[in-house]
């Protein structure tokens, strides 16, 4: 009988930044690129990006602690070994981005756009998020740690080594999605939509009791 496949972890590298320099938020520009910079608000203004829309920012070895992103438009965003640190937003839009080694922590955001976009080695940490758009989007190496999330939509998304590790997920949809190497054994599962797409996810034993009334359900079975 052939061995069963060892599950992957991500493969995430911690993030280390040192020796950035303090920079003003409005100095964030749309098309620009900006490096080993930290950009934090200033003790009368933690609004300074607030509804600012600043397209194809490329950002790399930056941090952004602190800020109100309400309303504010980073579509289409390139960041490269770059943290977000206890940044709040009603809406931020992100569609687009291109992440990788990113962390976004500690941080409050009520709706985060980010379809389509491409996310390699993707840290989430200690978040609450109420919905979480990745509908076809790429994910490799993404790790949600210690995070509640209203509504996760990976609809036709393609994940790769991503694990969920003491979250709570309202509703996952996850509709035409592939996915390998994906653990959601540490997630506390409320609803599923699409789950038959779940193949190549892991789940618990009791994950699968809870689920089961729902893949029967989506395969047509008749439970007597």
């Amino acid at each position: 009988m052939p061995r069963a496949k060892t599950l992957q972890s991500p493969r995430i590298d911690p993030l280390l930044l040192e020796e950035l320099t303090d920079a003003d938020p409005s100095d964030l520009l749309a098309r620009r690129a900006h490096e080993a910079l930290r950009f934090a608000p200033s003790a009368e203004d933690s609004r300074a990006l607030t509804g600012a829309d600043i397209p194809s920012i490329d950002l790399s070895e930056c941090e952004l602690g602190g800020l109100d992103l309400s309303d504010t438009r980073i579509v289409d965003s390139r960041m490269r070994e770059t943290r977000l640190d206890g940044v709040t937003a009603s809406v931020l839009a992100a569609q687009g981005a291109d992440w990788r080694d990113v962390e976004l922590r500690s941080s409050r955001i009520g709706a985060i756009e980010v379809y389509e976009s491409t996310w390699n080695s993707v840290r989430l940490q200690g978040c609450k998020l109420g919905f979480v758009n990745l509908r076809g989007s790429e994910l490799v190496d993404v790790a949600f740690e210690d995070c509640t999330i209203g509504e996760l939509d990976l609809g036709g998304a393609t994940a790769q080594r991503v694990g969920f590790a003491g979250c709570r997920i309202g509703l996952l949809e996850a509709s035409n999605c592939r996915l390998t190497d994906v653990d959601l054994r540490g997630a506390d599962l409320d609803v599923v939509r699409g789950i038959a797409s779940l193949k190549g996810a892991t789940v618990s034993f009791e994950q699968l009791m809870t689920l089961a009334p729902a893949l029967a359900d989506e395969l047509g079975l008749r439970v007597e």
